[in-house]
C-alpha cells in the first residue's frame, strides 16, 4: 500500500476522478479498494472503477459482493469483471449472488468476463453451477474464462458466441459434445474439462486453438472449418496419422503446431509450407516422423529414440531434442542414438536436453564401429541441470559427436559457456593419430588450430586447457573470451 503525506492526499484527491481512476489501474486490485477509504472522492472513484474482483475464496463474503454492486452507479461500463466464487459442496448452492453478479457485469455491458467456481477440497471440481448461456451471446463480452463448471445430466452443449473473441474453459464438466461457433472467435483454448468425447468448432476467423485434454483423454477434433487457423496445440487428444497429414494441410495460415501425448500417432506427416514451429513431445508411439515446411526454423521433439526416421524439409531449422536416456546405456542405445542424432546433421544449430550426461557420450569401443553422426553440424548446445562430473570427457563425448563444430555450448541455470573452434583446412589431414587409422572421417583431434573458451570459471578453463593441448594435435593457441591468446 502506497503511504501519502497529508499535503500529498491533498493534492491527489483535488485530481480529476478518470486521473485518480487510472493511478488506482496501477495498484492491485486489494490496494486499490484501501485507497478509496482515505476521501469520498477517491470513494466515488473506486464505486465507478472500470474493473471488478471478488474472490470469495478469501472470505470476501457475498453480502459484501452485493453491497458494493448496489453502491455503484447504474450502467457504469465494465471493462473486466472477475469473481472467484466457492459452493459450499455439490448439493447446496449460493446461486442467487452468482446470478445477481453475472447479471450485474452482462448489464454493464463488460468486456472482459472471468468467471472461477471453487468447491471444497473434498469436493475439488465437483461443484456445479447451472451457468446461464446468456453469457455466450451477450454483446458486450469480448473475453470470457469460465472454470469448474458442471453441467448435471452431461449432455451435447451448442454455443453461438457472436460478440466474443477470446473463450477460455478449464475444468468445466458435464459436456459430452462441444460444439461452438461465431464469426468473431480469434482465441479458443479448452483445458481439462473432463468427459468430452468431441470438440467441434465453427469459427472461419479462429486464430488460436489450445486443447489439454486430462491423461485419459479420448476426446476428437473438428476444426474444418477454421480456415484462419495460426496456432494449434493439442495435447491428450485422439488424432490420428490420417487427421494430422490430411487436416492440417488445410491450414495454409498455420505457423505453430504442437502435439503433446497424442497416443495415436505413429507415422507424422505434415505438409505446410507456412509452418514456423513443429513440436512433438512424449507421442510415445511415434515411428517415423516427416516434415515438408520450407519456413520451418524450429523443430521441437521431447521422447525417446524410437522414431527410426526424421526427415524435415527446411532449409535454416534450429532443432530442440529432449531425450529421455534408458537407465541401463546399452551399446544398443549409443546405436540408436546415433543413427536418430543422425537425422538433424544438416540443422543450422542443434540443442540437446539429456536426462543423463553419460548418454551423449558415446563409448570408445562403441564408436569403432560407427561413423560421427554430425558430421556437417555447425552449432551445438547442450542444457543441463548441473555442472558436468567431467567436462573433458562431455567435451570429448560431444565432439565425436559433430567434429566440425564452429561452436558448443553449455545451458545451465540461464547461464551459457562456450567453445568456439577454428580448423586448419588448408593441410592435408593423413592418419598421424591411432584414434582413426583406416577410417573416412577423422575425428575433432586432427584439425582444431585454435579454441575460444568463454565464461568457464577458471578452475574449468585450466581443465580444458590442458586437455586441449595434450588432445588436438594441431592445436596452436587457447584464450579465454575478453583475454590474450596463449600459445600451446
Amino acid at each position: 500500500m502506497i503511504n501519502y503525506s497529508m499535503q500529498e492526499l491533498d493534492l491527489i484527491t483535488e485530481l480529476p476522478e478518470p486521473i485518480i481512476q487510472h493511478i488506482m489501474s496501477f495498484l492491485t486490485y486489494k490496494d486499490a479498494a484501501k485507497m478509496s477509504v482515505l476521501s469520498k472522492h477517491f470513494a466515488s472513484a473506486w464505486n465507478c472503477f472500470p474493473s471488478i474482483s471478488f474472490d470469495e475464496t478469501l472470505n470476501m463474503g457475498s453480502c459484501y459482493v452485493s453491497g458494493f454492486l448496489s453502491r455503484r452507479p447504474p450502467r457504469i461500463a465494465l471493462k473486466f469483471f472477475c469473481f472467484s466464487f466457492n459452493l459450499e459442496d455439490s448439493y447446496e448452492q449460493p446461486i442467487n449472488g452468482i446470478d445477481s453478479a453475472i447479471r450485474y457485469a452482462i448489464e454493464n455491458k463488460v468486456k472482459e468476463l472471468k468467471l472461477d467456481i471453487v468447491g471444497r477440497q473434498k469436493f475439488k471440481f465437483q461443484a456445479h453451477y447451472n451457468l446461464p448461456m446468456k453469457v455466450f451471446s451477450a454483446h458486450s463480452i469480448r473475453v470470457l474464462s469460465l472454470k469448474g463448471f458442471m453441467l448435471e445430466p452431461p449432455q451435447n452443449l451448442t454455443v453461438n458466441c457472436p460478440s466474443i473473441k477470446e473463450l477460455n474453459l478449464e475444468k468445466c464438466k458435464g459436456m459430452q459434445t462441444l460444439k461452438i461457433s461465431g464469426e468473431k472467435l480469434k482465441i479458443v483454448v479448452i483445458e481439462l474439462c473432463q468427459g468430452l468425447d468431441k470438440v467441434e468448432i465453427d469459427a472461419s476467423n479462429l486464430e488460436s486453438f489450445s486443447f489439454g485434454g486430462g491423461a485419459h483423454s479420448s476426446c476428437r477434433i473438428n476444426l474444418v472449418t477454421c480456415k484462419s487457423l495460426k496456432y494449434l496445440s493439442l495435447r491428450n487428444a485422439q488424432v490420428t496419422d490420417e487427421w494430422i497429414k490430411h487436416e492440417v494441410a488445410q491450414f495454409l495460415r498455420l505457423e505453430v503446431l504442437k502435439l503433446v501425448y497424442c497416443r495415436l500417432l505413429e507415422n507424422f506427416h505434415v505438409s505446410n509450407s507456412n509452418l514456423k514451429t513443429v513440436e512433438l513431445r512424449n507421442c510415445f508411439k511415434l515411428q517415423k516422423i516427416e516434415i515438408y515446411a520450407r519456413s520451418l526454423n524450429t523443430f521441437v521433439y521431447g521422447g525417446d529414440l524410437k522414431p527410426s526416421q526424421v526427415i524435415i524439409y527446411s532449409p535454416c531449422v534450429h532443432a530442440k531434442l529432449s531425450l529421455s536416456a534408458d537407465r541401463g546405456l546399452s551399446d544398443h542405445w549409443y546405436t540408436n542414438l546415433r543413427e536418430f542424432l543422425a537425422c538433424f546433421d544438416h540443422c543450422k544449430e542443434l540443442e540437446i536436453d539429456c536426462d543423463m550426461d553419460m548418454a551423449l557420450i558415446v563409448p570408445i569401443n562403441v564408436r569403432k564401429n560407427l561413423l560421427a553422426p554430425l558430421y556437417d553440424l555447425n552449432y551445438l548446445k547442450l542444457v543441463t541441470e548441473q555442472k558436468p562430473e567431467n567436462i573433458n570427457d562431455l567435451v570429448d563425448g560431444l565432439m565425436w559427436l559433430a567434429p566440425r563444430l564452429s561452436k558448443l555450448s553449455f545451458i545451465s541455470n540461464c547461464q551459457e559457456k562456450s567453445l568456439k573452434f577454428e580448423y586448419d583446412k588448408a593441410r592435408t589431414i593423413e592418419d598421424d593419430l591411432d584414434c582413426c587409422k583406416l577410417r573416412p572421417i577423422k575425428c575433432w583431434r586432427h584439425s582444431i588450430r585454435k579454441v575460444t573458451m568463454g565464461n568457464f570459471d577458471d578452475c574449468e578453463n585450466m581443465i580444458l586447457e590442458k586437455f586441449l593441448a595434450e588432445s588436438a594435435l594441431r592445436l596452436e593457441a587457447t584464450s579465454r573470451e575478453g583475454n590474450a591468446c596463449a600459445e600451446v
